[in-house]
């Protein structure tokens, strides 16, 4: 009975990452797509602080989404994928937190300067990607802030047990005690 569960579990949890690293790469070209999409829509114009302000929202999916295929495979038996992207992870690490940070700061400084911005349109599509990119970082090197797709972080949060380490923090932890 033990054994039945435990294989269910192992189950569940490989069909969740499944479904994480396609939802993150996909998301790498949905998100900026959907932007540009609504952009046109709206008929307002794009500048540079959009375009920057993707980079690193879309770099910090690209890695979550490089990170859950790893990790799936790892879960499957596979070893060499997680240990080869670790140290990727841990190198990107302050790049991706610098140029997450300097880009919401410029969509704060473009709020107060429009000169910055194109259009409205603009500064509000820099910002959501910038927003995005802080919260996928936080995400990802920091504290699980997703709690809405499995149950028991749910209750876990509900309960008052605030956010757990993510992830990839941890598996970080472990690849620098190594070193």
């Amino acid at each position: 009975m033990a054994g039945a569960k435990l294989l269910n579990s192992k189950i569940a949890l490989t069909k969740r990452m499944d479904g994480y690293w396609k939802m993150e790469l996909g998301n790498v070209v949905l998100l900026p797509a959907f932007m540009v999409w609504m952009a046109h829509y709206l008929e307002y114009q794009l500048g540079w602080l959009t375009w920057i302000s993707l980079v690193p929202m879309c770099g910090l999916l690209l890695m979550g989404g490089l990170y859950w295929r790893a990790k799936l495979l790892h879960v499957q038996g596979e070893q060499r994928s997680l240990s080869k992207l670790l140290p990727w992870v841990q190198l990107l690490q302050w790049p991706l937190a610098v140029s997450s940070i300097l880009v919401f700061a410029l969509c704060l400084t473009s709020w107060a300067a429009s000169s910055l911005a194109l259009s409205l349109g603009d500064r509000i599509t820099a910002s959501i990607a910038a927003t995005l990119a802080v919260l996928e970082y936080v995400n990802y090197y920091h504290r699980q802030l997703q709690h809405f797709d499995h149950a028991t972080d749910w209750r876990r949060l509900l309960g008052g047990k605030g956010f757990r380490s993510s992830q990839m923090a941890m598996d970080l932890r472990r690849f620098r005690q190594k070193r």
